[in-house]
């Protein structure tokens, strides 16, 4: 047993525990927050993907009427272990952003933090945002860059090849997860499974970014809150602030 805890230690040495996940996860939406806050209006607002509830908690504290959907309430973002959140279940419906179980002009704020780039249809998700949204109200939306995924592609080439040799390799012998000879090489996108790290690389461009939205909104204001690591990996250079690279882009908008 001793050798088998010691070979299973270095196989998952590069991911932190659910903790330390937690609370980097946690300090993430914390720095995108505080960036996002001052254009938070007091009244009803809809997180689309909002996870376990913490940005509705937030939005809660400055007073408004807050109201969230995800595919998978609570499966992922802080407190996805389990942290009770008090928003109140029944403002939490499961949904998919294509279509938005809530009245047309129903929000002052639509927040969406890290969600487009999972969806099956940014035009339907963000067509349902403009939707349930005030003529006067205010879509807050967020987005990985092209410097996450350069991260990403960093990350897999620096802390995880011992885990892709054996995951390609020992699959059939032991009990893990299998890759395709080209996983061997090159990581997977954080979009879409079926596609690389590279499909990140160019999609991720902020520009690219604000004409998809541009679609739907006039965009106000572009935020870059902040340059950080994976928060489930191992933490190889320090959150900075306001950098000139940005890991996430927010984008500050108004119906067109």
């Amino acid at each position: 047993m001793g050798l088998k805890n010691s070979l299973i230690k270095i196989y998952n040495w590069p991911f932190l525990s659910k903790e330390e996940t937690n609370t980097n996860q946690k300090k993430i939406r914390d720095i995108e927050w505080d960036a996002i806050a001052t254009f938070i209006k007091k009244g009803n607002f809809l997180d689309v993907g909002c996870g376990a509830g913490y940005s509705m908690t937030k939005a809660q504290a400055m007073g408004c009427s807050v109201y969230g959907i995800d595919p998978d309430p609570g499966g992922h973002g802080v407190g996805r272990e389990g942290s009770k959140f008090d928003v109140g279940t029944v403002n939490i419906k499961q949904a998919f952003a294509e279509k938005i179980p809530f009245d047309s002009e129903m929000f002052d704020n639509v927040y969406s933090s890290h969600v487009l780039e999972h969806v099956n249809s940014e035009e339907e998700s963000l067509r349902e945002m403009k939707r349930v949204l005030k003529n006067d109200g205010t879509l807050i939306i967020g987005m990985p860059t092209s410097h996450m995924a350069y991260i990403n592609l960093i990350t897999s080439t620096l802390f995880t090849p011992h885990q892709r040799f054996v995951n390609f390799f020992l699959s059939p012998f032991i009990k893990t997860g299998k890759i395709t000879f080209r996983e061997l090489f090159v990581p997977n996108s954080h979009s879409h499974q079926n596609k690389t790290v590279f499909f990140d690389i160019k999609k991720y461009k902020i520009n690219n970014w604000k004409k998809i939205v541009e679609q739907e909104f006039t965009v106000l204001e572009t935020l870059k809150p902040a340059f950080y690591p994976f928060p489930e990996s191992a933490q190889w250079f320090k959150f900075k602030k306001n950098h000139k690279f940005t890991s996430s882009v927010f984008f500050i908008c108004k119906k067109k």
